[in-house]
This record gives structure tokens, C-alpha cells and sequence, in this order.
């Protein structure tokens, strides 16, 4: 065998090898005795082709944490958990739960994406995003796994896997208790493509410098450093050598509860009105205030298949206790055991005064979760994974798309009343019959931002002419300026010596107001770029008469906002508005933050709910979307809750009059009293005659 074909098999091998080995299972499997001390995570780090990494080699790998945690932990079993199976079916997608949203200012864009079929989401694939554009754009508030480490099956032309690397499961992202975990650089390394390089830049392990973003796409990880070039140049790292022992290991800071902080990151939400500068004196979630951990409720085990916590997920009586009821009150299971309430030194509600009603028809959070209901307009929030919160820096990373509307009281497939967070999706598609699928933003961009061009190009040709005209005038006005300077000089000459001297003076005013007026502006500043202006109906109406004659799309262009879809009316310039249920709402349950007992809903009285100043049953839910399109969808809040008015407006003279009936039913139950005790003194007395002998008393 020649020593070229020798050197080819090694590689080959060692290929193999290193494919073999990132499916392979833990190294050094944990050995679980039942102790609950936390494991000491004193560990070599590992690159991507299981090599161990010293700090001091010349241009160390970022550490691989498939290969450093897996070297005891089973990746392939934690992969199956609830954060990273979203595009895997091995598991059930449970009640709907929030979902990524496509979001772009320019177009009107605000999309609900999930891969887990939740009716009302779109499948990104749908939207025209494949793993690698899905990862790009929503990992910043991803664990990795999932979609960042997906074959596909066919490859995608403008994926870059080959330059950014895979983005693996980083277990520290929520197991890591070291103050320099940082997220924000995680989403910064997100942005720049470095894929292989977040977890080491967000342990705080090291610096990485470079972006692999500006390589050239042909660049391989096995190309190693790019000499030529110091702008595109290839991410490096520079570990903290004083994180390192003698051995070369490392001491990860880790507990298998994550910290609330990590959680916060993101599962952050925030009225969209809220004094951002003012949240310290906000109260949080009852439970944490407390003392408690997300992960005391939300538990799992290896396979990270977290528990949700809502009624119906689980039959298995320990999952059946985590979840408010199972906690606070015990709940009876389908196997006949039943859970004891009052877990974690939870309080025992006792519901004095509470007709039975409400329990049967309103889920704990209806009362407990959540903001409290606005009288007039169901309130806006921001969640941090839909508008991009908790990214750190210089740069502004959060968006006010999309508009998340909550709480909204919304009547559940099992009858009961429950808050829930609801968006009205708004996007440009196409109707073909009765379905209607997204365009791909790139396609609507085009022709979007040829509109706002050529409007642009037209004002700005406006503004020159206007321009040219007033220095035509002011050129005019400088000739009449000179002409009537020079008659009056003329003037001078011929008239007498007084005359004279105040011609010379009228012609030096003269004068120096027109240098006054001709002397040049300075430049001004440079100002910040200007924001972009939403399309108003008639580009709106001009785009879908463009997608439509370019040619290239089948069925008829249109644009879904407000709970409506619309259509270039066939005159041009104007929109037709139709019902369809590509335009419905989709919504999903909220669980926190919760409010303690003094702070629920209804602990003010009846009237919290059943006034016509109350918002859980009266207050509007606007469907007002990105773009002004015309009157948006409005519905009350009962008529999503699927109750009569009417019977509403009984209950609320019931609620009113309790007061009076209350004092009534006392002054009755007084009178009824009296009389019975007259009543029964006077049968005392006939009965006690009757044990007197007749004539005792002549006797006596």
C-alpha cells in the first residue's frame, strides 16, 4: 500500500470514528445511588472530535459540550427532552404553547411557528425556513439541539453548517450557577454564525474573538486560520488559563435545578406599556418570592421531558401533584390514589364564600395568573423569546412585534374559563381555493421595498425640483438685488450731496442682506437612520397588484391582519376585506406570574367580575395588527368565553344587591329568631301547665 492511500485510510477511519462517536453512548456513565449532594463537575473539555483541549496550544478548539458532558451524561437521551425535541416526533405536543414568531417590521410580518402541528401555528418550512434560516434566527433564545444539529435530507444551497459548525445542546444554559454565564453573548454569537464557539463564549471559559459570518462560504473547519485576510478571519479562543487545573480540567459551577435567572431568560414577560425602569417595584411570582425554583413544579428527569404542570397532562399520580390543584388542594387520579395537598408547604385555600360554580368553571390561574384585567381593552405584552428580551449591549435587540395580547379569558376544550396570551397572525400569501399559505419573505421583501423605493425616488426627484426652483428664485432675487443696487448708485451721482450719502447707505443695507442671505449652511450632523414607516392601504394594495403580475406565484395574492384577510380590490388601489380561518387568533394558556390570595381576582368582592366596569367579562380584544389595513376584529371578552350577556347582566343585579340581601336575610333571620323564641316560651309555658294537677291551686 502506497504511503498517499495509507495516509487517505487513516483519515478515513478517524472520519468514521468521530462519526460513531457522537452517537455513541456516555464514555463514563454516571452511577445514580439515590445521594442528593450535588456531583463535583471537575471535567477535561472536549472539541467536537472528542480531542482533549489545553489552554495553552496555539489555537485551541472551542470545547464540544456532546463530547464534555456526554462523556458521562447520555446526550442522545437528553436530546429527547422537552426544549429540544420541537421538530422530532417522539413525543406528544401536549396543549398548545407559545410560539416562535416570525417577525419583520418591513413587510407587516408576525407569524406564529411551531413544528409540533398546535392548530392555528404554521410549520416554518411552510414560512420558507429550513433548519439552517430557523436556527439563525430564533437560537438566540434556544438550549441548542433541535434544529441546530438537523440533517436535512435535502440540503439547503444557502446553509453554512460547514463554516458555523453544528449548535449542540449547551447544558449550561440552564445548569450553570456561574455568574459569568452569559446569554446576551450567546445571542451575539447566534448573530455572527458562530455556532461551534457559543457555549464556550457564553461559559465565560474565554473570550472568542472573530466572525465566522464574513468566511467565505467554501471555508472548512479543517482549512484552519484564513492568513490573507484580517477582516474575515476565522473565530479563535482565548481560555482563561487560570480556569484550569494541573490536570487541564476545568470546574464547572453546575446544579442539576437550574437557577430562576437561567429560566428567566426565556420565559420573561412584561406589560408592553410597563415602566421598564420602574420593574423593581414589581412584585414576581408568588412561588418564587417564596423560595421555590421553576424546576420545584416544572421536574424532569434524564430524558428532560419537563413537566408542563397543567390538569390532564398526566395520569402518573407524582406528575398528577405538580400540578396547582395536585399541590395545593390534592387531586383524586384515573388509578384511584389520590395526592395529598399542601406539598412544599403549600397553603390550603379554603374558598370561604366562594360558590362551588367557580371552581367548577374556572381554572386556578383564571383567578391567580397573570396581569389583572383592564376594564376597557385587554392589555399588550412582551414575552422574551417573541420580542427578542434579555439581550444585553450596546446594540437594541428588542422588538415591539409582535402585539401579544393578555390576559385573555377564553372558554378551554374541558369548559373551564382560563387566562391565555393571543396574537392575530399578520402575513402576505397566497389563496388558493379556501386554503391560504405563507410567501416567503424574501419574495413580499422584493417587492415591498421596490415600492418604498420608487416612492422615495419620486419624492426625492420632488424635493430637487422644489430645490432648483428656490435657488432659481433666490439667483433671481440676487440679479434684482444687483440691478436695483446699481440704479440707485446711478441715482446717487445726479442728485445732491445728502441724497447721495443715503443712496450709498440704502445700496450698503442692500447689499449686505444679500451676502446675508447667499452665505452658505453649514452641513448638518449626520442624523440616525430613520425608522421604518408601515405601508399604508394603498401599498398595500399596490404590492399584492404587484405579486400578483409578476407572474411567479399561484392563486391570488393577499395579506392576513386584524383578523381578516385581504385582496387588491380589481380596480386598483383599494383593499377587499373576507373572513377566513388562516386570519383567527391563536392563543395559548398562561401559568404565571402568580399572584398571591389578597391579590386574585375576586378578592375585592363579586363586583372584580361581575360589574359592567369589569374587564374579565366586558373588556374589548382588539385584533389590531402591524399595518393599517381598516376596522380590525374587536370582540368582548365574554363572547370568547362562550357566556350570555344576559344571564351576564342577572348575575351583575345579583352581584349589586348582595349587600341588601345580605343585611336583609340578617334582619329576617332576626325577626325569625324572635319569633321563634316568643313561640317557644309560650309552648314551654302550655306544656308545664299541663304538669300542674287541677286544683293545686285551691288546695294551696
Amino acid at each position: 500500500m502506497s504511503a498517499g492511500k495509507g495516509k487517505a485510510l487513516i483519515v478515513v477511519m478517524a472520519a468514521c470514528a468521530v462519526v460513531f462517536s457522537a452517537g455513541a453512548a456516555p464514555k463514563k456513565p454516571t452511577h445514580v445511588d439515590g445521594s442528593r449532594t450535588r456531583a463535583v463537575h471537575t471535567t477535561p473539555l472536549y472539541n467536537e472530535f472528542g480531542e482533549k483541549i489545553q489552554h495553552n496550544f496555539t489555537r485551541p478548539d472551542p470545547f464540544s459540550p456532546r463530547m464534555t458532558c456526554g462523556d458521562c451524561h447520555d446526550y442522545e437521551k437528553i436530546g429527547m427532552g422537552w426544549h429540544f425535541n420541537s421538530s422530532l416526533d417522539i413525543t406528544a405536543p401536549g396543549r398548545p404553547g407559545e410560539p416562535w414568531v416570525l417577525v419583520d417590521e418591513s413587510t407587516g410580518t408576525q407569524l406564529p411557528l411551531s413544528y409540533r402541528g398546535w392548530p392555528g401555528t404554521w410549520n416554518p418550512e411552510e414560512a420558507g425556513l429550513t433548519p439552517w434560516e430557523f436556527t439563525k434566527r430564533f437560537a438566540r433564545h434556544m438550549p441548542g439541539g433541535d434544529m441546530g444539529e438537523k440533517e436535512e435530507a435535502i440540503p439547503d444551497p444557502k446553509a453554512r453548517w460547514e463554516v458555523s459548525g453544528r449548535l449542540e445542546i449547551n447544558c449550561l444554559t440552564c445548569h450553570s450557577t456561574y455568574t459569568k454565564q452569559n446569554q446576551s453573548e450567546w445571542a451575539f454569537q447566534i448573530g455572527r454564525e458562530n455556532f461551534r464557539w457559543a457555549a464556550t463564549a457564553a461559559s465565560g471559559l474565554g473570550i472568542v474573538d472573530n466572525v465566522a459570518s464574513r468566511l467565505r462560504d467554501t471555508w472548512d473547519y479543517y482549512d484552519g486560520p484564513n492568513p490573507d485576510s484580517s477582516w474575515a478571519a476565522v473565530p479563535e479562543v482565548d481560555y482563561d488559563a487560570t480556569l484550569f487545573d494541573g490536570k487541564m480540567c476545568v470546574f464547572f459551577d453546575v446544579t442539576r435545578d437550574a437557577p430562576v435567572n437561567r429560566c428567566y431568560f426565556c420565559h420573561s414577560t412584561v406589560s408592553a406599556d410597563a415602566d421598564v425602569e420602574g420593574l423593581w417595584k414589581e412584585d414576581g411570582d408568588v412561588h418564587i418570592a417564596a423560595g421555590l425554583l421553576c424546576t420545584d413544579c416544572h421536574r424532569n428527569g434524564l430524558d428532560h421531558s419537563i413537566v408542563r404542570g397543567y390538569e390532564g397532562e398526566s395520569t402518573d399520580p407524582k406528575v398528577v401533584a405538580l400540578t396547582c390543584q395536585g399541590c395545593h388542594l390534592g387531586e383524586a387520579c384515573a388509578d384511584g390514589l389520590d395526592t395529598m395537598g399542601g406539598r412544599l408547604g403549600a397553603p390550603r385555600p379554603l374558598h370561604r364564600g366562594l360558590p362551588a360554580v367557580h371552581l367548577e368553571n374556572l381554572t386556578c390561574t383564571a383567578c391567580h395568573s397573570g396581569m389583572l384585567p383592564k376594564a376597557d381593552k385587554a392589555g399588550r405584552v412582551r414575552t422574551a423569546r417573541a420580542n427578542r428580551l434579555g439581550i444585553h449591549g450596546k446594540a437594541q435587540w428588542d422588538t415591539e412585534l409582535p402585539y401579544i395580547m393578555s390576559p385573555v379569558f377564553v372558554k378551554q376544550d374541558d369548559g373551564k374559563i382560563a387566562p391565555y396570551q393571543m396574537m392575530w397572525p399578520a402575513f402576505w400569501g397566497t389563496l388558493e381555493g379556501e386554503t391560504v399559505k405563507p410567501l416567503p419573505l424574501e419574495q413580499v421583501a422584493l417587492v415591498v421595498n421596490g415600492i418604498r423605493q420608487t416612492e422615495a425616488a419620486a419624492k426625492a426627484a420632488e424635493e430637487a425640483e422644489k430645490a432648483a426652483a428656490e435657488a432659481a428664485a433666490l439667483e433671481a432675487a440676487e440679479e434684482a438685488a444687483e440691478a436695483a443696487a446699481l440704479e440707485a448708485a446711478e441715482n446717487a451721482e445726479t442728485a445732491g450731496a445728502d441724497t447721495a450719502t443715503e443712496d450709498v447707505a440704502a445700496e450698503d443695507t442692500a447689499t449686505d442682506s444679500t451676502e446675508l442671505e447667499a452665505a452658505p449652511v453649514e452641513e448638518p450632523e449626520l442624523a440616525e437612520a430613520p425608522e421604518i414607516v408601515p405601508l399604508r392601504k394603498d401599498q398595500i394594495a399596490q404590492a399584492l397588484a404587484d405579486l400578483a403580475a409578476a407572474g411567479d406565484i399561484e392563486g391570488t395574492p393577499v395579506y392576513v391582519s386584524g383578523g381578516k384577510v385581504y385582496r387588491a380590490a380589481d380596480g386598483g388601489g383599494d383593499l377587499v376585506a373576507s373572513e377566513h380561518a388562516a386570519a383567527a387568533p391563536y392563543s395559548w394558556p398562561l401559568g404565571h406570574d402568580v399572584r398571591p390570595a389578597s391579590q386574585s381576582l375576586g378578592a375585592g368582592g363579586c363586583t372584580d367580575c361581575h360589574s359592567n366596569k369589569a374587564g374579565f367579562f366586558y373588556a374589548a380584544v382588539d385584533a389590531a395588527g402591524p399595518l393599517s389595513t381598516g376596522v380590525p376584529a374587536v370582540s368582548a371578552m365574554y363572547e370568547l368565553e362562550t357566556l350570555d350577556r344576559g344571564l351576564l347582566k342577572a348575575l351583575e343585579v345579583v352581584a349589586l344587591a348582595q349587600p341588601v340581601l345580605v343585611v336583609g336575610g340578617l334582619l329576617l333571620a332576626c325577626v325569625l329568631a324572635a319569633a321563634v323564641l316568643h313561640f317557644g316560651f309560650s309552648g314551654l309555658e302550655s306544656f308545664l301547665r299541663l304538669l300542674v294537677p287541677a286544683g293545686s291551686e285551691e288546695k294551696s
